[in-house]
């Protein structure tokens, strides 16, 4: 029989149910075991007794939040070799300072695609050092987040004139082109050379195209996965005050709870849409692999 390597663990802290469940089934069929927890202390608690090898924490998971988490890692000197990712929601503000501090390996933007987390994972994994060589400091890299733009280094470029120079004389000189030569008019007019006549012909209708009907909007994984977390963070609107029970009264409680009821039939449906593309999309990814 043969030997199976033994599965990378990924040590998830994040309150955020989605967030939990959407990462499970991105590393399903990766040789990655994920072990959620709801929050900071657990993640510490956790810590003591097991080692990660890689940590994925957001920024403001509550008890200890993910700049503490991290610093927590990187200062011990069992585990100061294991990778930390901090999780930021989108509009949620990043402390730059305390990242540098903590000693984070980066930071990932939610909402972010499976593959994106997938690729950023395994390169914390391949340049995990040795715990024997973790003793020594390394720099924390630095902060990438899904709207962080690249440093992009330019090949430095040859000036104009060298290309000219090297282009040979002839490029310098002004091109010169032949005169040409003048049109003789016609010895009778054209209305005598015994052209035929011209064939009026009817033009035949032409058919109506009928359009293909539009293709339904493609959904990115990117907009479920928004929609998917709204839903889960959306809150109760608060109760409205009783009122005589009269009948207009029992016509609106009516009208509100058809609209409760529609309200909820939607949020339903658009967490089962989201969590079903979501898997699709994982499955594509993983079936092809770029």
């Amino acid at each position: 029989m043969t030997d199976r390597m033994p599965k990378k663990t990924l040590l998830l802290a994040d309150d955020s149910v989605t967030i939990q469940r959407v990462i499970e089934l991105t590393f399903a069929n990766e040789d990655v075991r994920v072990v959620s927890v709801g929050d900071g202390r657990r993640a510490v608690e956790w810590c003591e007794g097991e080692t990660a090898d890689v940590i994925l924490a957001d920024v403001n998971v509550p008890q200890v939040d993910g700049y503490a988490l991290a610093e927590f890692v990187k200062q011990s000197p069992r585990l100061r070799h294991v990778p930390v990712l901090l999780l930021a929601g989108a509009f949620e503000p990043i402390d730059q300072e305390r990242v540098r501090v903590a000693g984070a390996d980066g930071v990932l933007v939610k909402p972010f695609e499976p593959q994106q987390l997938v690729s950023r994972v395994r390169e914390l994994l391949e340049r995990v050092p040795e715990p024997a060589l973790a003793a020594v400091a390394v720099e924390p890299s630095a902060v990438v987040g899904a709207d962080h733009a690249a440093t992009v280094h330019l090949a430095s470029q040859a000036p104009t004139s060298t290309l000219v120079d090297h282009a040979g004389p002839a490029f310098g000189q002004p091109a010169t082109f032949a005169s040409p030569e003048p049109l003789e008019a016609p010895d009778r007019p054209v209305w005598e050379l015994g052209l035929p006549e011209p064939i009026h012909q009817t033009p035949r209708p032409i058919d109506p195209v009928h359009a293909a009907a539009a293709a339904p909007p493609k959904v990115s994984l990117v907009s479920a996965f928004s929609a998917l977390l709204a839903a889960e963070q959306s809150s109760t609107p608060a109760p409205v005050a009783a009122a005589p029970v009269t009948e207009a009264t029992v016509e609106d409680a009516v009208r509100r709870v058809l609209t409760k009821m529609t309200d909820d039939l939607v949020r339903r449906i658009v967490l089962e849409t989201a969590e079903r593309l979501i898997k699709e999309e994982i499955e594509k990814i993983k079936a092809n692999p770029e």
